[in-house]
């Protein structure tokens, strides 16, 4: 059986809160086969006001869509990749948002031997623009992962750098939205091994575009991706588990 008690206090602009987790006697089949036992999870203590938003412990953040950054969780799933460290958010007006972030990613009970830390910001063009029946915001982001893997002497480096731009814009029934991001040279996983003669940098686009009113809908999705598979580690690639 899977079990979770999860507990919150609010006092003024402060909240703190912990996770427990309990697997008796086996997590789930197909769990991270890192959930044995009872054990404190997750924890965090954040002081948020209108311009700032601090977090300290584990929390969860998306850039985008998600495809440099996503920290989630899914308990029907057994998906819980929170990042234990640091996170600020700072919104200087109601247009602009800028976030900050630095920590290791959770994987069963204890955290990855990589780094991730990243940046990324949105920006409301609406009052630029004074537009008010429409909805056109940009973003950007950047996100860094440092892994030192078992390779003597790689010839790639340790550190891998991804950045996205995004658009999106909305008028009443229409709405449109797309992505760029990249990806730095890394070296391809295959077979749960990492193959030295083949780096490369990777990248990917969306494009979402659709059509809503009362009684019909339309959407269209395109996306198109190059070697963009970025886990906090390398060998997470195909595993069920990260």
């Amino acid at each position: 059986s899977n079990n979770y008690l999860f507990l919150t206090s609010n006092y003024k602009n402060w909240q703190a809160g912990l996770q427990a987790e309990a697997y008796p006697p086996d997590a789930l089949l197909n769990y991270n086969p890192g959930y044995k036992g009872t054990k404190v999870a997750t924890y965090y203590l954040q002081y948020k006001n209108k311009k700032i938003d601090l977090v300290a412990g584990y929390f969860y953040e998306q850039f985008g869509s998600g495809l440099i950054l996503r920290s989630w969780e899914d308990r029907t799933l057994g998906i819980n990749n929170a990042l234990r460290g640091g996170k600020i958010v700072f919104r200087p007006s109601e247009s602009i948002k800028l976030t900050g972030l630095y920590g290791k990613q959770r994987s069963g009970f204890t955290v990855t031997n990589s780094t991730i830390f990243g940046f990324d910001t949105d920006i409301s063009l609406n009052q630029f623009f004074n537009i008010e029946s429409n909805d056109l915001t940009v973003g950007c982001s950047y996100v860094g992962r440092d892994e030192i893997t078992e390779v003597e002497n790689p010839i790639f480096p340790s550190r891998t750098d991804a950045f996205s731009g995004r658009i999106n814009y909305s008028n009443k029934s229409y709405y449109f939205s797309s992505e760029y991001d990249y990806k730095s040279k890394d070296a391809i996983v295959e077979a749960n091994s990492l193959q030295e003669s083949f780096i490369k940098p990777g990248n990917a686009f969306l494009l979402n575009i659709g059509y809503s009113e009362k009684g019909l809908g339309i959407d269209a999705t395109f996306r198109r991706l190059e070697n963009m598979s970025f886990f906090s580690e390398r060998k997470a690639k195909g595993n069920q588990y990260n």
